[in-house]
């Protein structure tokens, strides 16, 4: 630290660079810490999003949608395709057809989602050709009796029912629904992941006001300081937190991680061994372990005054730089 007093006294601070296996470690910690909280906040996060009238009119949407269209129905008050629905039931290749196209044919005969919508699925039946090349229907009608091609007509009735789905997937009102369903919870997802980073990267080193640790760096015993040897002000810290979320976290979602590659590489390579938020805010990471940390100029001026010294180093292997040292080589 370098600082002159109404005599231009300069006086100068030592400390221990933090060592990067505890710089990494207090990392580690505060992902895991952001993380867990992330999964334990997402418990809550999908009632509270189901619970939106923008989401919950949008599910009625959706759900009267598919039991007009006949392709969904319910059962002990869950929505389940038709589909799932007959394989709990003990139905034979003709009946299972039989319940197939009566729901395929009311779907396309629903002013709703066709105006001539029947004539696109006589179409498709006029088209279809049994696996040894037979037309399976006549005028709409099964023209192959024998039982030999029931699955033949079973596995025809079921893509009719696949296509169905896709219709009513395209209907505008479905997709706009499915589509306000979906964001909504896409963007509570974002928000429940981004949450915990501010409470654990800047609310927390704002409680620490000398040392502005976050809850990795207390339990490694390891501090921040600004350039002149002193305790971070709440608005560094809140800068270097802004710097850290917007550049490194948010930047590195849509950039294949690059940011966060970088700062941990300046890291473990720079001869600063700074991470890149903290090069850019010029803040260091030292060893709190017997190390004075003072919160302000006039603090340390009223700690000499009362006879305390600051922490030196006659270690030849140790600098000053801005105020805190490195060791050559790490």
């Amino acid at each position: 630290m370098k600082m002159e007093n109404q005599k231009a006294e300069r006086h100068e601070l030592y400390y221990e660079r933090a060592r990067n296996g505890k710089r990494m470690a207090a990392i580690l910690f505060d992902a895991f810490c952001c993380f867990a909280t992330f999964f334990l906040l997402l418990l809550g996060t999908f009632p509270l999003i189901d619970s939106l009238p923008l989401v919950q009119e949008a599910e009625r949407t959706r759900e009267d949608l598919g039991l007009s269209s006949g392709i969904y129905v319910r059962e002990e008050g869950e929505l389940v395709l038709l589909t799932e629905s007959l394989d709990g039931e003990d139905l034979s290749l003709d009946e299972r057809s039989r319940r197939l196209d009566e729901a395929v044919t009311a779907f396309y005969g629903n002013s709703s989602f066709f105006l001539d919508g029947l004539s696109l699925y006589q179409e498709d039946k006029e088209n279809a050709l049994s696996l040894d090349g037979q037309k399976m229907f006549q005028d709409g009608e099964r023209l192959l009796v024998n039982d030999d091609y029931d699955q033949e007509y079973c596995d025809f009735y079921e893509e009719s029912f696949l296509a169905a789905r896709g219709y009513l997937q395209e209907n505008d009102s479905y997709r706009q629904a499915t589509r306000t369903v979906l964001l909504s919870f896409a963007v509570g997802i974002v928000l429940t992941f981004l949450l915990p980073f501010p409470f654990f990267f800047l609310l927390v080193p704002l409680l620490f006001k000398r040392t502005r640790q976050t809850l990795g760096m207390r339990l490694t015993r390891i501090a921040l300081l600004d350039a002149d040897g002193l305790s971070l002000k709440a608005s560094k810290t809140t800068y270097r937190f802004l710097f850290l979320f917007l550049v490194e976290v948010l930047l590195s979602l849509f950039s294949f991680l690059l940011p966060l590659f970088l700062s941990f590489g300046m890291l473990l390579l720079s001869k600063s061994h700074q991470t890149f938020h903290d090069y850019v805010c010029n803040t260091y990471a030292i060893e709190t372990e017997g190390a004075t940390i003072y919160r302000d100029k006039a603090e340390y001026l009223l700690a000499q005054e009362e006879g305390e010294k600051a922490l030196t180093l006659e270690d030849p292997s140790y600098r000053p730089v801005s105020g805190v040292d490195h060791e050559e080589g790490k």
